[in-house]
């Protein structure tokens, strides 16, 4: 085979449609496109679900559900994407906030998370990046024993990180508290706004210690003792 005669496989070129060569052609005078219309007419075409004026299908049928117009969902967050984190070295389980305790801001920054809008929830294991690590059939079994602050936190995450020896507080962030939490380089030095108490909706929420909320008796009362350099007292008795 020579280089002249090299050429393109059967069916890889489509020939060009040639209109209005002669009825003989198939495609003279109206070219196909029929007589009058509006898709006879130039850049003509029909709406996707038009359907000659009756009552199109996706306006016949019912609508179901709605979206909640006040809607603030969290960034979902597994322990098990965080314990990869530590270990590779990207996250220092010794965060920026009070007694070493990893904020959303040390997430943010070591690109845990990729954003933040509303805030954050932690889960025992999010299901990515590898098998659930349980211990006994039941519980996921944390390696680290870190201080974790976080928006909200479910019951087998809290379990986990204090079995670890760690801990974890749910605290309540509004948009703009959590911008100076996460942008403190937006706010001039001496301006920072105060933090804003959680909604009547969600005061239940954070004044109980089963959620680890932050304005529970037993949360409070951890703080206090961790500051004078006691941590391994069970404030639930």
């Amino acid at each position: 085979m020579a280089l002249n005669e090299l050429t393109y496989p059967e069916g890889d070129r489509k020939k060009k449609k040639r209109v209005g060569r002669g009825i003989g052609s198939g495609r003279g005078k109206t070219c196909g496109r029929g007589h009058k219309g509006k898709k006879a007419r130039g850049g003509g075409s029909v709406a996707l679900g038009f359907e000659g004026g009756q009552t199109p299908f996706w306006r016949r049928m019912p609508k179901r559900g709605f979206t909640k117009p006040n809607a603030k969902p969290l960034e979902t967050l597994g322990l098990n994407k965080i314990e990869n984190y530590i270990a590779m070295g990207r996250l220092d389980p010794v965060g920026t906030g009070p007694n070493g305790t990893i904020t959303m801001k040390d997430l943010l920054d070591a690109d845990v998370l990729n954003n933040i809008k509303h805030g954050v929830k932690l889960v025992a294991s999010d299901k990515i990046g590898g098998q659930w690590k349980l211990e006994g059939g039941r519980g996921y079994k944390f390696a680290y024993p870190v201080n974790l602050e976080v928006s909200r936190v479910s019951k087998q995450a809290a379990e986990a990180v204090e079995k670890a020896g760690g801990s974890v507080v749910a605290a309540h962030y509004n948009r703009l508290n959590l911008r100076t939490l996460l942008k403190p380089h937006k706010f001039e030095s001496g301006m920072m706004p105060r933090r804003a108490r959680p909604p009547p909706k969600m005061r239940e929420y954070y004044t109980q210690f089963e959620n680890r909320g932050y304005l529970s008796l037993e949360i409070q009362l951890q703080q206090q003792l961790k500051k004078v350099g006691v941590d391994n007292i069970d404030v639930t008795k």
